[in-house]
């Protein structure tokens, strides 16, 4: 019995959650910290054995307790972050209200989360349960060859912010997967790196991972500000530098030509585009980190877009040009 209580009983220790006041140069506690603690199942039935020798009818049960490892008096100077080291925004103009809800939503997992030195952040285990209930909503996501309704769409948005705050930050990228397709949403904005820069995440299969290299705890902050998501990396630099080259496109391949599907739920002569067409191509960025002369890391990111069509759906009934290709 109590080991099957023993899940609904522990709980992880979490570190303290801040962000960085740029005019303190402070710590300011957003959230405070939790104490791990998990049940001493054979200590808790000696304290049952003793309560009924005694004849008494309640009992404590007995914790193992874990202290996080960051607590919620934490302080910059004790932590080494001092000073903002990496700022990225990218920009999602044209995001449906869905889509939205679901960036803030992930981005929100991230505020004020520290890392230490040597750790790997897994952002498929930060974000876990990706659902109705934990706060998304469904928007477009790209599952199989289509681009459909899903719960979550837009989370990569915050996945390709990461990966391009720590790609500028010169911290190890240990595990990126490209989209699908070149998503034109990631080219959004002033400065944007172009294609081959971005991050896809599908909890749980697919992941974004990055490490803390430096002997500094880092804290990430996030902010939405209209249609831009601004991601924050507070540390203390250790000097490195990040040179970069894209190759740009290569071995374009144009996109199908449309394709138009009957949808008994639009009305005749209605016709709705539901999916949009990219170019298939290759890039390649390179990378190389260095300090002092001394070369950290040299990376080779290789990306293959798919071409993708522009599918349309239709009302029955609807006239369309003769030249189109219509699904079966």
């Amino acid at each position: 019995m109590l080991d099957e209580l023993a899940p609904d009983l522990e709980r992880k220790p979490e570190n303290a959650r801040f962000i960085f006041n740029d005019d303190t140069r402070q710590l300011d506690l957003l959230r405070e910290a939790v104490v791990g603690r998990s049940l001493d199942t054979q200590a808790t039935i000696e304290a049952i054995q003793q309560a009924i020798n005694r004849g008494e009818s309640e009992v404590s049960l007995v914790f193992h307790t874990e202290d996080p490892a960051v607590r919620s008096d934490a302080t910059a100077e004790s932590l080494g972050i001092s000073e903002n080291v990496v700022a990225v925004s990218t920009f999602f103009s044209g995001s449906s209200e869905g889509r939205i809800q679901n960036i803030r939503t992930a981005a929100s997992e991230f505020h004020g989360y520290l890392v230490a030195p040597g750790e790997t952040v897994s952002m498929a285990e930060l974000l876990g349960d990706i659902s109705l209930d934990a706060g998304y909503t469904e928007a477009l996501i790209i599952f199989g060859d289509r681009t459909i309704q899903g719960v979550g769409g837009g989370v990569c948005q915050v996945s390709t912010t990461l990966f391009r705050a720590a790609f500028f930050g010169g911290y190890p990228i240990d595990e990126r997967y490209p989209h699908a397709y070149r998503v034109l949403y990631y080219e959004q904005g002033p400065n944007s790196p172009g294609p081959g820069m971005d991050a896809t995440v599908f909890v749980p299969r697919v992941d974004f991972k990055f490490t803390n290299d430096t002997p500094y705890w880092l804290l990430m902050e996030t902010y939405l500000y209209g249609e831009q998501l601004l991601w924050k990396f507070y540390s203390t630099s250790d000097g490195r530098t990040v040179e970069w080259s894209s190759t740009g496109p290569r071995n374009v391949v144009e996109a199908p030509e449309p394709l138009y599907r009957e949808n008994d739920d639009l009305k005749k002569g209605k016709i709705k585009q539901v999916d949009y067409e990219a170019d298939g191509m290759d890039v390649t960025v390179y990378r190389t980190v260095s300090r002092q002369g001394e070369v950290l890391h040299e990376d080779t990111i290789k990306t293959h877009y798919l071409p993708w069509r522009a599918i349309y759906e239709f009302g029955p009934g609807t006239k369309l040009p003769d030249d189109v290709e219509v699904e079966d």
